[in-house]
């Protein structure tokens, strides 16, 4: 069989018209080529969900020259979802590969892996991605059918594709590294156990702002000889120094190659860079000492036995600068570092993802034992992204662990809360999200609730007065069941929230008043978790214009930053505007703080780890905005039962016209 003559693109960014030009011209100069693949992203800058540009749509309806037929992967970005799905039923000489597998093309081979690791999805720790035809980030899932299908295939891999490159490429390499790769924390560790297992002859990959071609590497020999991988790593078509974003081969399929040939070992080969990574693990792992016993030194014989490292000086607290603010989004959290890493050597370490700012690490209220977590602060939220690739990496003999900051915070899906975590409790069962709790104040089936305050009853919400009122209009969005807080309740159940609010919008400005609104999402886990409830204002203008101003100015002084969240365009769905916060607040996982204002714009503050939140903050603003800042605490506002029934009634008839129930009676 005659070699198959193809191309390679690295990241295209939605210029599609470039990319053709570029490659009608090589197809002229050097062709004709069969195929071109693209790694990297494949669309520009964007929202998957945004509408497809017009050349973009061009392309895919037959009205856009394609020169040589096109396979890509990086299917995500700006118009992804709409064009992805469109492609299976166009003519054009365009396809998407998929997430993950094993096709092939021209007779070659071809094994791919769309999408980046993200901590969070790859995890489970944060929020599920919904069925989508893109993939901006791999699962496991993804993975592990990819892996399936290589230990099925009968044959070689001719290509391997994939968005990153492998972690530890370098390894065993002598000489000075390609400008701009850190070999610590550049690729991905997943993208490596592909590259062993595949054992490719090419490996194509985008992901970095650089070219690069390592010299060829052998994998040992199975049973049927050694097999040699070739790396070529391509910049983006928009580089600005111009680095190779295209490479030409021309690839005779190894279904059609001689065993010998398959085989051969070209000069400059090293061994496999993954290989070596292991066998070093292996080794350390053999001359451990196995059966030492750290607490007295003595081995089961009753032989003094060597320590597997000389004992090391207990962590130590670090206060952190003062003057930095800190903030949870260009912060990650570490664990698992060596004991006697202080600042400089944590600074040092993760200088490799960006400039660090500060460094903290807190003490144990309780017993004033020092946490086993540390927070690291970038300059910018960028090198908090970065930094999370170097999760599982060594450092100083360990295996760091590394978390985004808000991870975990609310303690969701645990039987306890993390002895040195903070926030709003301690320990406790874990709780069920939607059972009924005994004793909680909002769920309706409880002993504890004041059902007498309910003034209107939804399908999965209800409204009630606040048992402490600060205006005789303040009121709580509740939903029936028991959820920890908003970015957590279904679809449906958060659209209702959203019902409630536009007419409790529509209340307050009859009465002259705009809304002003605010949830704290504290774990609580010793009063059987949080059960969301939203508290609901309505204030005169001239305080509703300084609303922003006032929860800014409370944040600040108990040492938080707020984040402004622009209201949503207009048109935006309750589903959308969901996604949008859970986000922005890290998702249903995460303790925060979110005040609603009067314009639709919210202000968020995720809490990180060891983080304490003032549990009145919210109330005492909505109180000095109402004009009775003597009514910040909720017990000094205690009616009779009489006077709370009255003032119940004369809610609901002033609600009445309003109240998104009415036409259910």
């Amino acid at each position: 069989m005659a070699a198959a003559k193809v191309l390679f693109s690295g990241a295209v960014e939605g210029d599609l018209p470039g990319l053709f030009k570029k490659v009608e011209t090589v197809n002229k100069k050097n062709g004709p080529f069969e195929a071109l693949f693209c790694v990297g992203q494949f669309f520009g800058p964007g929202a998957d969900t945004d509408e497809p540009n017009d050349a973009l749509v061009a392309y895919v309806t037959g009205q856009g020259p394609i020169p040589v037929p096109t396979y890509f992967i990086g299917g995500f970005g700006a118009g992804s979802h709409a064009i992805v799905e469109a492609l299976p039923a166009a003519k054009a000489p365009l396809k998407y590969l998929g997430r993950s597998g094993v096709t092939v093309v021209n007779g070659l081979n071809v094994a791919f892996l769309d999408g980046t690791y993200n901590h969070a999805v790859f995890t489970g720790r944060g929020e599920a991605p919904p069925p989508t035809p893109v993939c901006r980030h791999y699962t496991p899932d993804d993975v592990g059918l990819l892996k399936s299908q290589l230990k099925a295939l009968e044959g070689e891999v001719d290509v391997l594709l994939t968005c990153e490159w492998p972690r530890g490429l370098t390894t065993g390499l002598q000489g000075e590294l390609p400008a701009g790769y850190r070999a610590a924390s550049s690729g991905s560790n997943i993208v490596s156990e592909l590259v062993a297992l595949a054992r490719p002859r090419y490996h194509i990959a985008g992901g970095e702002q650089l070219a690069y071609a390592r010299p060829p590497f052998s994998h040992r020999d199975l049973g049927a000889g050694q097999r040699v991988t070739r790396f070529v790593g391509l910049a983006p078509m928009a580089h600005p120094a111009k680095a190779k974003s295209l490479h030409a081969l021309g690839l005779t399929p190894a279904s059609a190659l001689e065993p010998e040939a398959l085989g051969a070992v070209p000069e400059g080969c090293t061994p496999s860079p993954f290989e070596l990574r292991q066998a070093k693990r292996d080794q350390d792992e053999l001359t451990a000492p196995s059966d030492f016993n750290r607490w007295s030194g003595v081995g089961p014989g009753g032989a003094a036995k060597k320590p597997r490292r000389e004992a090391a000086a207990a962590p130590q607290a670090i206060a952190g600068r003062a003057d930095v603010p800190r903030d949870p989004w260009s912060t990650v959290v570490v664990k698992n570092l060596p004991w006697a890493a202080g600042e400089p050597e944590i600074v040092a370490f993760f200088a490799q993802a960006g400039k660090v700012v500060n460094v903290w690490r807190g003490t144990n209220a309780r017993d004033g034992r020092v946490q086993h977590f540390t927070h690291v602060q970038f300059e910018a939220r960028e090198g908090a992204e970065r930094a999370l690739r170097l999760h599982d990496t060594d450092m100083g003999g360990r295996q760091v662990v590394v978390e985004p900051s808000t991870a975990g915070t609310a303690g969701m899906g645990r039987h306890a809360r993390d002895a040195e975590g903070a926030g709003g409790g301690g320990g406790g069962e874990a709780v069920v999200a939607g059972k009924p709790v005994d004793g909680c104040w909002f769920c309706l089936g409880s002993v504890a609730a004041d059902t007498e305050l309910v003034a209107s009853v939804g399908e999965e919400v209800y409204l009630a007065l606040d048992k402490g009122q600060i205006t005789a209009e303040h009121v709580l969005l509740v939903p029936i069941d028991h959820h920890p807080c908003s970015v957590a309740l279904s679809p449906g159940c958060f659209a209702e929230v959203e019902r409630y609010v536009s007419a409790l919008r529509s209340l307050y400005a009859s009465l002259g008043r705009e809304l002003v609104a605010f949830e704290r999402h504290l774990s609580l886990r010793n009063k059987g978790g949080n059960h969301c409830h939203i508290n609901v204002l309505g204030v005169t203008p001239e305080a509703g214009r300084r609303a922003g101003e006032a929860f800014r100015s409370a944040a600040a002084a108990a040492g938080y930053q707020l984040e402004h969240i622009p209201a949503p365009p207009r048109g935006t769905g309750p589903d959308e505007l969901l996604k949008q916060l859970k986000t922005a607040v890290g998702g249903p996982d995460s303790e925060y703080f979110m005040a609603l204002l009067p314009d639709g714009s919210r202000l968020v503050r995720p809490l990180m780890r060891g983080e304490r939140w003032p549990m009145a903050l919210g109330r005492e603003v909505l109180a000095d905005l109402a004009g009775a800042p003597e009514r910040a605490s909720w017990k000094a506002c205690a009616l009779t039962p009489e006077e709370e029934a009255g003032r119940v009634e004369r809610f609901k008839q002033l609600f009445k016209p309003y109240d998104i129930m009415a036409g259910e009676e």
